[in-house]
């Protein structure tokens, strides 16, 4: 079967690729993630069907990311990390809630447990490294940060996840921008496209969350603007220096000197990682996130999806 089509189902977005005869025929993305659009899962799934044209009712649908959660249209068990991701094909488990299409599927999440009590997880991450383990092939082992909401740095050896770790950064920098202390200083500022003077305040922001903890970066934000040393309109540039910040000083001791951190994600935001890398002297290579989503729902596709 060679029509199918890929959905990586986010928190707070939703992309979907449209294949056809095996090629590329559709692509569209929305705001509808698992916030907007629970619990009314079927009808927005319809939706984004429409908007991709004229579907067959018959096609293979593989979803993955927080639509197969605990708060989304189907809970999936995570897959353990020694799992190898080669795996994932196999380990796809369909929709059977009312509403579903008769062949959509879900990708499972991966769940890495270290010493002690440490664990961590992820949903949606595990298909864009199990692309870029098919588009890299014998050389895909390494260090990779898939930055978002819930940005995550993760370790892949010989196909298995060998550790990783998430941060908040994404939505702790919505939450204090939209409420608390923060809030009225970074609604003036744009993030999206820093100039000179936000990139260099960017910076500034990354410097600061080298000297103490993160709450610390944070509030010195506000302190340096009733203080004037910051302008309001650059105070949200400072904060997101300080979030990117915390992340790449909490995993400085980890990345391999001889070996490039490699990103997979939205071009702006590995561009500010970009930036950080280049602050702290680690090799730095941004994957392209389309061709990794087009490997990855190409390997699984109809004909792979269990029966």
């Amino acid at each position: 079967m060679t029509d199918w089509v890929g959905i990586d189902w986010g928190t707070t977005h939703r992309r979907a690729w449209r294949f056809a005869g095996g090629e590329l025929a559709g692509h569209v993305e929305d705001g509808q993630g698992l916030i907007a659009c629970a619990p009314n899962f079927a009808p927005s799934l319809d939706a984004l069907l429409r908007s991709l044209g004229a579907v067959p009712e018959a096609t293979t649908i593989v979803m993955s990311g927080m639509v197969g959660s605990a708060s989304g249209w189907q809970e999936v068990p995570y897959l353990d990390a020694a799992t190898p991701l080669t795996d994932l094909p196999r380990r796809l488990q369909r929709v059977v809630r009312p509403g579903a299409p008769c062949d959509a599927w879900i990708v499972p999440g991966v769940c890495w447990r270290g010493a002690g009590d440490v664990v961590d997880v992820m949903r949606g991450e595990e298909t864009q490294l199990f692309g870029a383990l098919h588009l890299r092939g014998a050389a895909s082992d390494g260090w990779y940060l898939l930055p978002g909401t819930h940005s995550k740095w993760v370790e892949l050896r010989d196909g298995r996840i060998r550790w990783m770790r998430t941060y908040l950064s994404g939505e702790l920098f919505g939450l204090v921008r939209e409420r608390g202390t923060l809030s009225a200083i970074m609604r003036s500022g744009d993030v999206d496209a820093l100039d000179a003077r936000a990139q260099a305040t960017f910076e500034r922001g990354v410097a600061a969350a080298s000297n103490g903890a993160l709450s610390h970066a944070l509030f010195a934000a506000r302190a340096q603007v009733v203080t004037g040393g910051l302008e309001s309109t650059l105070a949200a540039a400072f904060v997101s220096g300080a979030l990117f910040g915390a992340e790449w000083h909490d995993m400085a001791g980890r990345l391999e000197a001889t070996t490039a951190l490699r990103a997979i994600g939205d071009a702006q935001l590995c561009a500010l990682h970009a930036r950080c890398a280049a602050l702290l002297g680690v090799a730095f290579e941004i994957l392209d996130i389309e061709a990794v989503q087009r490997a990855a729902w190409t390997h699984l596709r109809a004909g792979e999806t269990p029966r």
